[in-house]
Order: structure tokens, then sequence, then C-alpha cells
């Protein structure tokens, strides 16, 4: 009992003294568009219009929550996570050549219905990374009925002299690529757009050059092609020895529609020597396929981990959650 008490209250003061050297707050920075380009066959809609309606649940609502304190705020104002979605949503699926309006006033047909946004935040020690795990679903009225479009995105960092240093890997980042994601998944499930061959290459070109910080996000850049010509280049790249870029091509065979590689995604789920955050975006990007076989082992995951109340398993339960 003694031993028990004194283990709760060490991991109590080092929450406190995590909190106690985190800011209250975040300057973080509004997402800008990728520019990445579709090809917009000549039937295309010249214009779209959807609502976007906020259906979280009411214990969902706070947009950044975790161990440390950390809202999140743009030019002094707090994120209001669904007006927010909408602006950034629209202007990325501008930047594509999608010209789509919409609105979170607005609650008409076809909509975007939001089940889950929010940033939840994790550190356990002053000398592990600040790590946040930002979630995002939606049901999204499309031409072929109702379809649920989810968004996992991990990042870490550890700050070495001050928490500013992990506002860009760690908030703007999982911002940009959330919005990123959804609008890639969106542009498909609406439209069936996809980049051209080239764009494809371009990227593939870039990856396998000189390698810099970012080379991870040429890497979501090519799942978020749409292109099943990028597959071959992401599975050499889920054994990649560079967390974040592993991590990127993993997600990113979920992202493209990769359905021949539920066995890949499903062993590296399952591989008990990979990190954590592997299994959690190998989870997701199994998720994202939407199959018979990955819908049914997703809703068996589900009740396995139902009982489980270890960290991880939470996690995982809550990545389930963004396609149940």
């Amino acid at each position: 009992m003694f031993i028990r008490r004194f283990a709760t209250g060490v991991a109590l003061l080092a929450t406190l003294a995590l909190g106690a050297c985190a800011p209250p707050n975040y300057a973080a920075k509004a997402p800008s568009p990728s520019g990445l380009k579709y090809v917009v066959s000549a039937g295309a809609p010249k214009d779209a219009a959807f609502s976007m309606i906020d259906e979280r649940r009411a214990d969902g609502k706070i947009f950044s929550t975790g161990v440390l304190p950390a809202e999140l705020k743009i030019d002094g104002a707090p994120i209001d996570p669904i007006p927010f979605l909408a602006t950034h949503l629209q202007a990325e699926l501008a930047s594509r050549g999608l010209p789509t309006t919409v609105s979170d006033k607005s609650a008409a047909s076809p909509s975007i219905r939001v089940k889950h946004y929010r940033m939840e935040n994790m550190r356990t020690s002053g000398y592990t990374p600040f790590i946040t795990l930002t979630y995002l679903s939606a049901d999204v009225e499309t031409p072929a009925g109702v379809t649920r479009l989810g968004v996992f995105v991990t990042r870490g960092k550890t700050p070495v002299w001050s928490f500013d240093e992990i506002v860009e890997p760690t908030l703007n980042q999982p911002l940009a690529l959330g919005i990123r994601e959804f609008a890639s998944k969106f542009a498909n499930a609406i439209y069936g757009f996809r980049a051209d061959d080239a764009t494809v290459q371009s990227l593939t070109a870039k990856i396998n050059g000189t390698r810099t910080p970012d080379t991870f996000l040429d890497v979501y850049a090519l799942g978020f092609t749409n292109n099943p010509s990028a597959v071959d280049t992401l599975i050499g790249l889920t054994k990649d020895s560079q967390e974040y870029v592993r991590q990127a091509a993993i997600s990113s065979l979920g992202n493209i529609g990769a359905t021949t590689q539920f066995g890949l995604l499903k062993t590296l789920y399952q591989d008990p020597q990979v990190s954590w955050q592997d299994h959690c975006i190998a989870l997701k990007a199994i998720g994202d396929l939407n199959t018979d076989e990955s819908k049914g082992f997703i809703a068996a995951e589900a009740k396995k981990l139902g009982s489980d109340s270890s960290k991880e398993s939470q996690v995982l339960s809550r990545i389930l959650s963004l396609y149940l």
C-alpha cells in the first residue's frame, strides 16, 4: 500500500513539475495551403458547397487537452475548432484546384458532420518528448452515400532550451497535416480526384534525393496525391530508419487507399518490435482502407481493447473510434 501511494505521489509531482515548466498557451500558426494540384476532369463541377455540422460529443469539444496546459491560439485568439476546420479546408481545396465552399453557418445538404476534432498532448518526464495526437473524423455526404473519413497525426519533440521548440513540430505541423489529409480524402471521396503521375515522380525523386528534416512532409504529400502509382515507393519507406519518414509512409498507405497492403499494415500493427507510435499509425491506416476485411479487423480490435486500461490501448481505442 505504501509503495502504491508513494508511486502515485511521485507521478503527481512529475505531472506538476511538467506543468510548471510549460506556458499556459501556445501561439500556433494558421496552416498554409499546400497547392498540391489535382487533375480536374472536364466534366467536374466548377464549384460546390458543403455545410459543416458539429456533432462532437460534449466531452470532446475542448480542442487541446492532455497532461500539460496547452490552449492553442492563432493571432491571439483561441482556436474555435469547427470554424477553423471549415475555413482551412476550403482554402486547402481551393489551392488544389477545387473551388468548394465550406460553411459552418449552414446545416444544408450536402454536409460534413464532424464527429471528432481535437489535439491531445502527452509527456511522461522532462527527458521525454512532448507528443501530440491529433484526431479528426467526419461523416461526409458523397454521390455514393455517406462516407466516414478519419485522420490521425502524431508528432513529438523533446524541448532542450524552451517550450517554444515544440510549437512548429508538434502543433503547427499536425494542424496543417490534418487539414491536408482530410482534404485529400474528401477530394477522393467526392470527386475521385488525384494528382498526375508527374507529380508522383517529382515527389519520389525529392524523397530519394538529399534528406532534410522536412522529408517526411514530402512522404505525406506523396500519399495526398491519391495516385496509386505512389504505393511501391511508400511500401519501401515503411522500413525507413527515420522515424517520421517511416510513419508518414505507413499513414500514407491508408491515405491512398492501398487495400492490397492490409497484410503489411496488420503485420506492422502486431509487431512487438516497432514503436507504439508505429502501432498507432498502422491501425489508423487499416481504418482508412474501408474494406470488409479492414472493418472486421477494426471491430474485433475495438472489442479486444475495450477492457485494457493501459495508456497505449486507450490511444488505440481513440483511433478506432474515428472509424466506428
